[in-house]
């Protein structure tokens, strides 16, 4: 993915837009790890779907509803974190969620996710960008499976 940052102004772009209606990587996987996650403040829901073979993440889809940005953060998660091993993955999340809260992030470790970089301002869109990389983190973790 290339960098592109764009403002929140212009939150509702072409790319973010392709992201949301990307059904790629929209669809259950049978034998794998799942998580689900809510966002009780807007009603986004997701089930998350991991499979891990030997430490790296061999496949990873999602199914759910919800707003254009948490469809759109889910389908570029799952493309993102496809091939990478669950470390790699771990330390992505670690640094979205710095971005997601306005601090300083490893730009190296996002690139083309932080088209996202400005969500901080409007803190109702960060749980909806968020959602995803939570559940990601249920997943990896153990929890809510």
């Amino acid at each position: 993915m290339g960098v592109v940052k764009i403002g929140l102004e212009e939150l509702y772009s072409d790319i973010i837009l392709d992201y949301a209606k990307n059904e790629r990587y929209k669809k259950e996987i049978q034998n794998a790890k799942k998580a689900e996650g809510k966002n009780l403040s807007c009603g986004d829901e997701i089930t998350l779907y991991l499979k891990v073979e030997d430490n790296i993440i061999k496949e990873i889809t999602f199914t759910g509803h919800g707003c254009i940005i948490s469809q759109a953060s889910a389908s570029m998660m799952c493309e993102y974190l496809e091939g990478k091993t669950v470390d790699e993955a771990n330390k992505i999340f670690q640094e979205i969620i710095k971005m997601s809260q306005g601090k300083e992030f490893d730009k190296e470790l996002v690139d083309g996710i932080e088209i996202f970089s400005d969500i901080s301002k409007f803190p109702m869109r960060t749980k909806c960008f968020t959602l995803a990389w939570h559940t990601l983190d249920d997943a990896l973790n153990g929890k809510n499976i």
